[in-house]
């Protein structure tokens, strides 16, 4: 029986009293100020939405930063029939905290994990989260609605299929096939401790990855064909979002967000032609773009796009067994450069058999591509992964070992080399950081390829600002909102440059058309509160390149013990 079947098959059931859910996530304590880490996950959203459509009640609390007393006394005001906690391995120990405090709070109700971690690592899970009743086994909509059906219809739900009992799994579910079923998490979006409407701005398209990485575990928690959502559903929840919180840049955080050529071009034509200019963000495979995918992009708003490259070495990336190589790697690189995007990429190093002359590869990769942005990670090993099943059998991981590394990461090699290539290579990063920014040459070749694009006159507008030339960034800006005059970005980055020259009066002028256009964006709410203030001073708004969450791998790794 399909998925698709299955949840038929739960609406058929008729009308019941609907127990209501509170889904839990918080940050470990050591990432409580970690503006990555304290975001809400985006598969909450999901199941909200599923829930939402299917008729129960569900709420969504963010609880990082909050201590125990006001952790308990939430609960007690909240009282659902069932709580589930989102469980990464980062946060695995507060997870914990978290449903022993539910135990305590919510004596009756039914306890869930769900998330990678307990998913591949439910034996530990379960002996070290005493008040934990279930594990949500991979994919969750479907166990998670089968779960509330059997409790309002007074079935016994251990009997439900998709979850891991203490004394062993029950049925697996198949994946769902239409991604549309599940809705959008704006469509019944309801928080508590969420005071950041930008939390919604991170869009996930797809479930699953092609590739086989073995530090991945992808391809095992969601599977290896990649389902994908329609890129009408798409478009209707940036539009909404757009409506509801005027938020006007995305992060679609797909793990191959252009693994389909067709849908990619689709969902291109569709958002250009919705009129609602947003600008985003997206990563993606290097063996998994073309010219006509990435200008497409471009043209819808794209202005920043993020790769998995991992390594400068054809011999490491075998190791990894990533699926590509540098052949793919230079060519995707390089057309993002041509087009004219922000450019960025993610590096792993510490790699069992990586030697230095590996590192320096990767470090000429660096040099030769000239991204924008360089996220460097050594390789950590998580559950659900092959590297991860290979160290265990190897006796290299202990089994209690996350019982006693607090909120630390498995990495796979600990030792000078690493510590070493991460120094190098974040200085490679910083030194080529001022060579990527594109030249004049380089903004004219993009003009006269692709003609006017709205990216290309906001990205050269601030490298305008950057070199201290004001009226080229200005009249950059002019001309998008002459010939884009529905696009809040040529109003938004024109009243921060007429802040900073001090025209007040005109700068408010703007952020109104900002705000007419996309009423309540919190950019432009944020800034005329500090200009309207007496005395205020803008906090040199960035609002370009995206969220800037900072990526904590390679700290993590040089502050060890």
């Amino acid at each position: 029986m399909s998925g698709d079947e299955v949840l038929n098959k739960m609406r058929e059931a008729g009308p019941m009293t609907r127990p209501a859910t509170l889904l839990l996530y918080s940050a470990p304590k050591s990432g409580f100020g970690d503006e990555w880490m304290t975001f809400l996950p985006i598969g909450l959203g999901f199941l909200q939405a599923m829930l939402g459509r299917n008729g129960f009640p569900c709420r969504l609390a963010n609880l990082s930063g909050l201590g125990r007393k006001e952790v308990l006394a939430y609960l007690k005001g909240q009282q659902p029939q069932v709580i589930g906690v989102s469980m990464f391995t980062f946060n695995r120990k507060r997870s914990c905290d978290l449903l022993r405090m539910a135990r305590e709070a919510c004596p009756g109700a039914v306890l869930l994990a769900g998330g990678p971690h307990p998913t591949h690592l439910a034996g530990e899970v379960f002996e070290d989260c005493p008040a934990l009743d279930a594990i949500v086994k991979g994919e969750g909509e479907l166990p998670l609605l089968g779960l509330l059906r059997a409790l309002a219809a007074g079935r016994p739900w251990r009997l439900e299929p998709g979850l891991i009992l203490r004394e062993g799994p029950t049925p697996s579910l198949p994946p769902m096939e239409d991604l549309d079923l599940a809705g959008a998490p704006v469509d019944h979006f309801a928080a508590d401790f969420l005071d950041d409407p930008g939390q919604l701005s991170y869009l996930s398209t797809s479930r699953g990855c092609p590739a086989t990485c073995n530090f991945c575990n992808t391809p095992e928690f969601w599977g290896s064909s990649v389902r994908f959502r329609s890129p009408a559903s798409v478009v209707r929840e940036m539009g909404l979002l757009r409506e509801r919180y005027g938020l006007t840049y995305f992060s679609f955080r797909d793990d191959t967000f252009t693994a389909n050529r067709g849908r990619i071009l689709a969902l291109m034509d569709l958002i250009r032609d919705s009129g609602q200019y947003p600008l985003w963000n997206c990563q993606s495979r290097v063996n998994l773009v073309d010219e006509e995918r990435l200008v497409a992009m471009k043209r819808a708003g794209c202005e920043f796009m993020q790769f998995g490259v991992e390594h400068g070495s054809e011999r490491v990336l075998q190791l990894l067994d990533k699926g590509t190589n540098m052949k793919h790697a230079h060519r995707a690189l390089t057309l993002v450069r041509k087009v004219g995007m922000n450019l960025g990429i993610y590096l792993i190093t510490g790699i069992p058999g990586e030697r230095w002359e590996d590192v320096e590869l990767t470090a000429d990769l660096i040099r030769a591509t000239r991204p924008h942005d360089v996220q460097v990670s050594p390789l950590a090993l998580y559950p659900g992964t092959r590297l991860f099943d290979q160290y265990r059998a190897e006796g290299r991981i202990d089994r209690d070992f996350f019982r006693g590394a607090g909120d630390a990461e498995v990495f796979a090699r600990v030792d000078a080399h690493t510590e070493k290539a991460l120094r190098h290579l974040a200085a490679v990063a910083d030194r080529t950081r001022a060579k990527a920014v594109y030249s004049p040459r380089e903004f004219a070749e993009q003009k006269a390829w692709l003609g006017f694009c709205a990216v290309t006159n906001l990205l050269c507008g601030e490298a305008a600002e950057e070199a201290g030339l004001p009226l080229e960034a200005e009249a950059e800006y002019a001309e998008v909102i002459r010939l884009e005059p529905g696009n809040a970005w040529g109003f938004l980055k024109r009243a921060l440059l007429r802040r900073k020259a001090g025209r007040k009066a005109e700068a408010l002028a703007d952020l109104a058309e900002v705000l007419a256009l996309a009423p309540g964006n919190p950019e432009a709410l944020e800034l005329a509160a500090q200009w309207q203030a007496k005395g205020g001073r803008s906090r040199g708004w960035q609002a370009s390149h995206g969220p800037k969450a900072v990526m904590k791998g390679s700290e993590s790794y040089l502050a060890r013990d």
